[in-house]
């Protein structure tokens, strides 16, 4: 089984992400959905053995980080975004998120932008929004096993 901390908006926080991956046990990676992508490499370089993948958010405006990457493990593909640019704000149904997620043959959508945390399996495509590390305390864990994703919301 592959265990992944999923962080979104920090927004230059990184106390509760540092406390939270020191206490995971078996730890694959970890994703940042954006804001700040300078904390997703702050988590980088003080855990250079763990794969960090990160994405930059709206308040990034000076990161080289990509707007999006699609991850690869154990065989699932992760669509990974902040979700400004896929209208997350607007959209109560994430159509476009979604939209964008099955075209890029993911089995796992990852968003963030909202602060709100929030899952949905909807079309072939699990929704997961871990919320904000930093203003609702949350976060997620995803694991995968045997090809299948399961995922939970957790709270600090």
């Amino acid at each position: 089984m592959k265990k992944i901390l999923i962080f979104s908006d920090s927004h230059g926080d990184i106390n509760n992400c540092l406390d939270i991956i020191n206490s995971c046990d078996n730890l694959h990676a970890v994703i940042h959905a954006g804001d700040y992508a300078g904390d997703a490499e702050d988590l980088q370089s003080i855990y250079p053995n763990l794969p960090v993948h990160y994405v930059k958010g709206n308040n990034d405006f000076f990161s080289r980080a990509p707007s999006y990457i699609t991850v690869i493990i154990d065989g699932v593909r992760i669509y990974v975004t902040h979700g400004h640019e896929q209208r997350v704000k607007y959209e109560y149904d994430y159509r476009t998120l979604r939209n964008v997620a099955l075209k890029e043959n993911a089995s796992l959508a990852v968003f963030g932008h909202t602060h709100i945390p929030f899952t949905s399996y909807d079309g072939g495509c699990i929704l997961l929004n871990p919320g904000s590390i930093r203003f609702s305390a949350t976060y997620a864990i995803a694991e995968i096993e045997n090809g299948t994703v399961t995922t939970s919301i957790m709270e600090i």
